[in-house]
């Protein structure tokens, strides 16, 4: 029997050894003690009291792993060199935590990539997983998921989820502190002189999810990319049981390359030898690129997944036509997953059951979501987190279908909540101003005029105010503080250049007066308040979605 189906089958066991997983390897490390030993003449030591092993002291200990912004800045100039050592530096650091890479194979990865929809793809996927069950001569159960994505809206725990479930607050602190101590307890082992003694803030919660999963015995984990794929953290994953990769679009220039085919070759990069891997229509460059990667990786097979069928794509819950895309590649993904799985002697049932419910019931928050808030019940938040220019036309081309419905409901006052639209919107530093712009300036002249325009920061409330205090989730020190304002100045030029704003209004254009820049998320929010509307579309980021929900203090989903 294979390792794949015997951790699977194991699972059922729930044995004490299987929880001391991550534990056995470390005792084996030279110098190293156990991960739950508390480090010995450390300066770290006040940290790890029980009064200070709070979720709070997690996270600020893990914000202070960010990159800051000048950091940041010189590695993309940099041409990324720093990147190309990050798998090395990342198996380096999985051995610090007691693990060896084989190890991490136990969890039945499906490792997503891509640049459009790899986070609802993966969400899809989990919905669906949770609902197979798994059989053996003791015991027939529902697997049990993990799913780990980014960034997170409200607060960091949303990045590791059990189950579909954000892991609880004193979960999430004792395996941060597990992993801290075993870093911290290393520390001073023989290592490559250029490594860093602690891994960067996404390393580390790359490190923290594998953990997490290990030690709660999951059946399988959906992996999704941070950022490209080669050189990315979650790539650690040697043998995952199948790839994805979903639609690619320009992002992160700076750091993965100016055309499609260069982003193309870090995307392709998850594909790992005998493994199958699947992808969607890709623009043919883009297409030859991956086709060109799968050889050189010597992946099983590369397949082009099909459209959804009429009966599935009827089924799925998500809004937005690009969903059924992400959908496509989802349930595509899970079949090849079962099939493998139950190739290597594991008994998988339910699977039609599985697709229909996974479909149906399948959530993202934060992409084409609505949103009503208790504190304001008369607002609908359009929420859709789109940052590239082919993702802001798939936000807009949703808002307009919106549109649409209501226009043809026979509904009066919801046809009435449509007359004074909102927007707010904001992006960070790295984006293409008139390439986001552009969308929605067209849909303002063309479909339908929003009555104010809010540019924001992404800080949910003004920097060190109050409200501030215990926001520790949404702190961001990769932010340039001097570049904030810039930016907000930068955004209300191109919108009037875009919409002709050099006359004082009239027709469809946007007269300079309905432009109104904001410091903060909860300025914005209270603008909209004070205005009256009722409808308000919210995007550019998805560090602006979080933002919002926060603000509006939406429940950690």
């Amino acid at each position: 029997m294979s390792s794949k189906s015997s951790f699977a089958l194991s699972s059922c066991l729930r044995t004490s050894n299987r929880l001391l997983f991550g534990r056995l390897y470390l005792a084996k490390l030279p110098l190293s003690r156990s991960i739950a030993q508390k480090p010995m003449h450390s300066p770290f030591d006040k940290m790890y009291t029980t009064t200070s092993r709070s979720y709070e002291r997690a996270v600020t200990l893990l914000n202070s792993l960010q990159t800051n912004a000048s950091h940041l800045e010189a590695l993309k100039k940099s041409g990324n060199v720093m990147n190309q050592r990050s798998l090395a530096e990342m198996e380096h650091f999985v051995h610090r935590i007691g693990y060896k890479v084989p190890d991490l194979n136990k969890l039945n990865v499906i490792h997503v990539a891509g640049t459009k929809g790899k986070g609802s793809t993966s969400a899809i996927c989990e919905a669906i997983a949770r609902r197979l069950e798994l059989r053996n001569a003791s015991c027939q159960k529902r697997l049990k998921t993990g799913l780990f994505t980014s960034p997170h809206l409200i607060e960091v725990r949303e990045r590791i989820r059990i189950d579909g479930k954000p892991i609880e607050k004193d979960l999430f602190t004792k395996y941060f502190f597990d992993v801290w101590e075993a870093l911290e307890n290393t520390k001073d082992l023989p290592r490559d002189p250029s490594y860093p003694s602690f891994p960067a803030y996404f390393r580390y919660l790359t490190l923290l999810s594998l953990h997490t999963f290990i030690s709660e015995n999951v059946d399988i984990v959906l992996f999704e990319v941070g950022m490209g794929g080669q050189y990315d953290s979650t790539n650690i994953i040697s043998k995952p049981v199948v790839c994805g990769i979903t639609s690619l679009g320009l992002d992160h220039i700076p750091l993965l390359g100016r055309s499609l085919e260069d982003i193309a070759w870090h995307k392709a990069g998850i594909l790992k030898p005998g493994v199958p891997a699947f992808t969607v229509p890709q623009p043919p460059s883009a297409m030859a690129v991956i086709e060109q990667r799968a050889k050189e990786l010597k992946a099983s097979s590369l397949t082009l997944t099909p459209p959804l069928s009429h009966e599935k794509a009827s089924q799925l819950s998500m809004s937005g036509a690009y969903q059924r895309v992400n959908a496509s590649l989802a349930v595509a993904l899970m079949e090849a997953w079962v099939d493998q799985m139950r190739k290597s002697g594991v008994e998988i049932l339910s699977t039609e059951d599985a697709m229909r419910e996974g479909l149906h019931t399948a959530a993202w928050p934060g992409r084409a979501q609505k949103y009503v808030a208790k504190q304001c019940p008369n607002v609908i938040w359009y929420l859709d987190g789109a940052h590239t220019g082919e993702s802001m036309n798939v936000c807009v081309e949703w808002f307009q279908e919106e549109l649409s419905k209501a226009r043809q409901s026979g509904n009066e006052e919801e046809k009435q909540r449509w007359d004074d639209v909102t927007l707010i919107f904001t992006l960070t530093k790295a984006r293409d101003i008139s390439t986001l712009l552009s969308p929605l300036a067209e849909f303002h002249n063309s479909v339908h005029p929003f009555k104010k325009i809010i540019f924001t920061t992404q800080d949910p409330y003004t920097p060190g105010s109050e409200k501030w205090k215990n926001r520790t989730d949404q702190v961001n020190y990769t932010v340039d503080r001097k570049e904030v304002e810039k930016v907000l100045k930068q955004l209300k030029d191109e919108w009037e250049k875009l919409n002709n704003c050099d006359t004082t209004g009239g027709g469809r254009t946007a007269p300079t007066d309905l432009v109104e820049l904001c410091p903060s998320i909860d300025d914005a929010v209270q603008s909209v308040i004070d205005s009256g509307s009722r409808t308000v579309l919210v995007t550019g980021s998805l560090y602006l979605i979080g933002g919002l929900l926060g603000v509006l203090e939406a429940e950690v989903v």
